[in-house]
């Protein structure tokens, strides 16, 4: 029973009562018409065993642009007998403003009868899960009401929208002993020219080196090529809440995020390995893997990424390199706050090749007029950046120094290729 019910109850016991106290029918007569309207009620509420409700959710994403509109459909039918009045409620996400329809609607089903309820919200991201929507079912009068959580399992994913980079050859200091695309530093089956060695027996034909054996009579050689292999890839994505900046509307790690679904990939697209740390509150982990499916796996977890709400305990010490091989090339996204450099060593000591992709923080966040003072601290924190970075890139690794502002395909580009040394 509701509170109504309650109120007009205690009306009409007071209105007998104090008829019969006073000895007067004109109270009595008052209260008649309120015990009709609570017998009414009575007998249209909806018993227990006569609500059979069934819902269904079902979700669609548009997305035009770098936010996607998701439409969210919940349709109740009724299985059971009539009901008089029927409310429902949706408990929407935490962080979901809707921009279209409505989270709640009034109705009254007969038998059979069929309801929606829709909505509209736009975000850019995010991993959005709902179990079920509140359902309250009374009489026409709203005196007596039966509260339910009808099942409406539904999920959807809004990945990051992935800026493809153009595509272009890594070339890490050492591969995956697996047939690739990406030269490996030795001789062995490819098409790239190696080298040329003296011929041993067994050497196929088609590899003999003519010309140099008719400048050198009675001697063959044989031409080597290059081997071809799979590229190994670890990706460490700073999600801490001391790195994360804002800037207007817009916030550091945004670029962070959207750097490390781009680069994943451009990598995967060529059918190399890859895996991702993600340092948060808590370490999350996707191991190395291949395709689509291992790309759906880091756009999932990279969805849900938000910098946590307050300062994060972890370091990025904390990083667990052995998920990745010691063949891996490590790609660490991060605007490194102080302390944060031991985990360049590590990566050292492992034998691992690196590269440091540092989201400028001064540059996203510096604004326009400042006085003396705020242009003093602007330097000092420059300084203080380039001295890190230098740290940094002493230790042995290469350093991408960022302005979000600026295009990172050609920056990932230059990193990605050195030079390497010791080549024929």
């Amino acid at each position: 029973m509701s509170r109504r019910f309650l109120f007009v109850f205690l009306l009409a016991f007071g209105l007998l009562l104090s008829g019969l106290i006073a000895r007067n029918g004109t109270p009595a007569m008052m209260a008649l018409p309120l015990i009709a309207y609570l017998v009414a009620g009575v007998a249209t509420a909806p018993r227990p065993g006569s609500l059979r409700l069934q819902a269904e959710r079902t979700v669609e994403i548009h997305r035009d642009s770098d936010t996607a509109a998701v439409t969210v459909r919940v349709t109740l039918q009724n299985r059971g007998a009539a009901v008089p009045a029927l409310w429902l409620q949706e408990s929407a996400p935490p962080g979901v403003v809707v921009a279209e329809g409505s989270l709640c609607r009034g109705a009254s089903l007969a038998r059979g009868e069929e309801v929606d309820l829709r909505y509209t919200f736009h975000t850019a991201h995010g991993v959005f899960r709902w179990d079920s929507i509140e359902v309250v079912a009374s009489d026409p009068f709203r005196l007596f009401e039966r509260h339910l959580a009808v099942a409406a399992p539904g999920e959807v994913v809004v990945r990051p929208r992935v800026k493809r980079f153009p595509s272009f050859p890594i070339n890490p200091g050492l591969t995956l002993h697996s047939p690739g695309l990406v030269p490996s530093g030795r001789a062995g089956s490819g098409t790239d020219f190696w080298g040329v060695r003296d011929y041993q027996p067994g050497d196929p034909l088609r590899h003999l080196d003519w010309r140099r054996a008719a400048r050198h009579p009675g001697q063959l050689f044989t031409r080597e090529l290059e081997q071809e292999e799979i590229a190994d890839l670890g990706i460490v994505l700073d999600a801490r809440e001391q790195c994360d900046l804002p800037s207007g509307a817009e916030r550091l790690f945004d670029f962070a995020r959207d750097a490390a679904a781009s680069l994943a990939e451009m990598v995967l697209r060529h059918g190399n390995r890859v895996g991702m740390i993600l340092v948060g509150s808590a370490v999350n982990v996707v191991y190395p893997g291949y395709g689509k499916v291992q790309l759906n796996r880091i756009l999932r977890v990279l969805a849900s990424a938000e910098a946590p709400g307050e300062a994060s305990r972890l370091s990025l010490d904390h990083v667990p390199l052995r998920v990745f091989s010691g063949r891996a090339m490590v790609v660490v996204i991060s605007p490194l706050t102080a302390g944060d450099w031991q985990i360049f060593p590590r990566l050292r000591a492992r034998g691992n090749d690196g590269v440091l992709l540092s989201p400028d923080p001064v540059d996203f966040v510096k604004t326009g007029a400042v006085d003396e003072a705020g242009r003093l601290a602007l330097r000092l924190a420059r300084l203080e950046r380039r001295l890190t970075l230098r740290r940094v890139s002493q230790v042995g690794l290469r350093v991408v120094d960022w302005p979000v502002a600026s295009p990172l395909a050609p920056l990932l580009r230059r990193a990605l290729q050195p030079a390497r040394g010791g080549r024929a």
